[in-house]
């Protein structure tokens, strides 16, 4: 629920022309609570007080909110009545009626199905590792490589977005998506823990090009701009859908390639799991190749608007 108010809340306060640098923002924000997280997860919290510190952290940050957010209040007269008609049909994302807006959300969807691949990272490391200390200690080395992977996104999405307001969302995103397919066939070729911190590295800044960018682009690309809260509700439901079928598919494929009647997997089964996140890397800019909007801005000569 939070969530789907601060989607809609950021295009309300932040000008157009600034949205890709509001959304690099958000993008270094998000990677950097990542990285606070799995720093006092890893290190300083003990689990059993994970949620109560996470609770604390929601009620002291969410009245920065209140106080920043000045929303106009709408009249009783212009509110809409509740048709349950009209809501079940908000959940319709088509070409035809939302266009360029559908394109980024079935992107969109791709990507985190692509991102879903990350959490076999612990088996990989425990499975393919030549070195024993890494692959006894898999949990540990997985955290730390987390946190390098995130560190490096929140530094690139912190400047990405404002880039992306001169060059395009577009060109960011498709150099984003090459780079991720790239880090996949990568992870297939390496045994070393140093191979797979630069991979990590190389994923992390990419993924920071994504993050930074990706909101503004759907921004960019509403139906309506008078309906934006509820389309970027949906923008946001594409994160979740990738999340959930992309372990789906991942999953079982590990098991039937890699599976050797043990709980650790062939590293034929690891090439089939990374081979599908570059399948997705693909499908993710493929389908942005769709929209139309996106591109850098053709700015217009001065002295050529007097002729």
């Amino acid at each position: 629920v939070a969530y789907t108010g601060f989607t809609g809340l950021v295009s309300d306060v932040v000008p157009t022309d600034q949205m890709g640098f509001a959304s690099g923002i958000m993008g270094g924000l998000t990677a950097a609570g990542a990285v606070v997280g799995l720093l006092a997860l890893g290190f300083w919290v003990p689990l059993e007080m994970a949620y109560a510190i996470y609770a604390a952290a929601v009620l002291f940050t969410t009245p920065f909110t209140w106080l920043a957010a000045k929303e106009i209040q709408l009249s009783t007269a212009d509110c809409k009545p509740y048709v349950w008609g009209e809501i079940v049909r908000s959940y319709w994302i088509s070409p035809t009626t939302h266009g360029d807006f559908f394109w980024v959300f079935v992107s969109r969807t791709f990507y985190y199905m692509g991102v879903s691949i990350q959490i076999y990272i612990l088996y990989y490391l425990r499975d393919t590792m030549e070195d024993p200390e890494i692959s006894e200690h898999a949990q540990t080395y997985t955290s730390i490589l987390c946190m390098i992977s995130q560190g490096a996104s929140g530094v690139v999405a912190s400047f990405a977005g404002g880039v992306s307001d001169r060059l395009g969302r577009k060109p960011l995103i498709y150099l984003s998506c090459l780079c991720m397919g790239l880090v996949y066939i990568g992870y297939c070729l390496v045994k070393s823990y140093t191979a797979v911190i630069i991979l990590g590295l190389c994923y992390g800044a990419s993924n920071g090009v994504y993050l930074a960018v990706d909101y503004a682009l759907a921004v960019e690309c509403l139906p309506r701009k008078d309906d934006h809260a509820k389309d970027l509700a949906l923008w946001g439901i594409a994160a979740f859908l990738g999340t959930m079928f992309g372990p789906c598919i991942t999953g079982p494929l590990l098991a039937v390639v890699g599976g050797q009647g043990t709980s650790h997997y062939a590293f034929k089964g690891y090439v089939a799991v990374m081979m599908l996140g570059v399948v997705y890397s693909f499908f993710c800019g493929f389908f942005i190749f769709r929209v139309r909007r996106g591109n850098a801005a053709v700015k217009v000569p001065v002295n050529s608007l007097s002729h």
